[in-house]
C-alpha cells in the first residue's frame, strides 16, 4: 500500500506540475505548450486522483483536486460551440469558410478537391499549401477562381480562395498572414489565413507580437481563421483574439490528429481556430472529415446579414 501511495503520489504531482506550468502563458511562450495537452492531462489525473482517495492519501489527493477544478474551469473555449448550421431560407445570408492546413507534403489533390465540392465553402483559407507545383490551388481554379497564394517558406505558401472577386487582399509572409475582403449579400467580409508557429522554442510569441499592430489595418468585420499551434484556452490564441477585437469561436475542435489512424484521433489536439469580430454571428462551426492531411478541415458558417 505504501508503494502504491508514493507512486500515486508522484505521478498525480508530476501532472498537476503540468498543468500548472500550462497556465502561466502570459510569463512564458513554453507555457502554451503544456497547455495544449490541458485536456489530455485532465484526464489523465482522475485514475491518479482515484488511487490517492483508496490509499487514504487525502492531503495530496485534496491538492490535486483543487488543480483539477482550476484546470477545468480554465477550459471555457470548450463551451457554447456550434454544429452545422441547418439549411434554410436565409443560407444566401451565409458565407461558409473552410480552413486547412494541407500539410503540403502528404496532400491527396483528389480527396480534398472531393471535399471541397462537398462542403462547398464560399471561401478557402489554406495553411502550408505546397507551390511548386500547385496542386491543389490550380484543381481548384474552376470553382475558386480568384485566388490569393503568399510565399513564405522555399515552396509552402498560405492562401485564400474566393468564389467571388476580391474586394481588397494582402499578405505578410513573414508573419505566415494572408487576407482577402469578399462580398456576401452585399456586405463585405474579410476573411484571414493565418498560420502561426509552436510556441517554444519556435519563437510564436514574436510572431504574434508582430501582428499585433496588423489587425487594425485589416477591413472589417474581420474573420481569422488557420492553424494556430495553440489550444484555445491558450495565452497566444487569447492575445491574438484580443489584439484584432474579435472573439473565439467556442467549441472543442480537435482539429490536429497525428495522422489517419485511430491513436492520431485519440491524441488530437485543439489547435486549428476561427475568431471573428463581434459583430458578425456564427451558425455553426464544425470539423470534416480526413482528407489527407494530419489536420481535419475547420469549417464555419457565417451570418452575413447585419444585427
Amino acid at each position: 500500500m505504501d508503494s502504491l501511495r508514493r507512486y500515486s503520489i508522484i505521478c498525480s504531482w508530476a501532472i498537476a506540475a503540468a498543468l500548472i506550468a500550462g497556465l502561466f502563458g502570459a510569463f512564458h511562450p513554453l507555457a502554451d505548450s503544456f497547455a495544449h495537452f490541458r485536456l489530455h492531462l485532465l484526464v489523465l489525473a482522475l485514475p491518479f486522483l482515484l488511487l490517492l482517495l483508496i490509499t487514504r492519501a487525502w492531503i495530496n489527493a485534496l491538492a490535486i483536486a483543487a488543480v483539477v477544478v482550476v484546470g477545468a474551469g480554465s477550459l471555457g473555449q470548450l463551451f457554447g460551440g456550434g454544429a452545422f448550421a441547418a439549411n434554410g431560407s436565409d443560407d444566401a445570408q451565409r458565407l461558409r469558410i473552410v480552413s486547412l492546413n494541407l500539410h503540403h507534403f502528404y496532400t491527396d489533390p483528389e480527396r480534398v478537391t472531393a471535399f471541397m465540392e462537398e462542403a462547398a465553402p464560399g471561401v478557402v483559407a489554406f495553411q502550408e499549401a505546397g507551390l511548386e507545383p500547385p496542386k491543389i490551388t490550380e484543381r481548384l481554379r474552376a470553382i475558386y477562381p480568384h485566388q490569393l497564394i503568399c510565399r513564405y517558406r522555399g515552396d509552402v505558401g498560405i492562401a485564400v480562395l474566393s468564389r467571388t472577386p476580391f474586394k481588397g487582399t494582402g499578405c505578410l509572409d513573414d508573419h505566415r498572414l494572408a487576407w482577402a475582403t469578399v462580398e456576401q449579400d452585399g456586405r463585405p467580409v474579410t476573411v484571414a489565413s493565418l498560420h502561426l508557429r509552436w510556441p517554444f522554442p519556435s519563437p510564436q510569441a514574436a510572431q504574434i507580437g508582430g501582428l499585433s499592430t496588423v489587425w487594425e489595418q485589416l477591413d472589417t468585420p474581420l474573420v481569422i481563421t488557420g492553424d494556430f499551434n495553440a489550444a484555445p484556452w491558450s495565452h497566444a490564441v487569447q492575445k491574438v483574439a484580443r489584439d484584432s477585437g474579435t472573439r473565439v469561436v467556442p467549441g472543442l475542435r480537435r482539429s490536429f490528429t497525428w495522422g489517419d489512424n485511430w491513436l492520431g484521433d485519440l491524441m488530437a489536439l485543439p489547435i486549428d481556430h476561427a475568431l471573428v469580430s463581434p459583430t458578425l454571428k456564427i451558425a455553426g462551426a464544425e470539423l470534416g472529415p480526413h482528407v489527407s492531411s494530419d489536420h481535419l478541415p475547420l469549417i464555419v458558417d457565417v451570418e452575413t446579414r447585419r444585427f
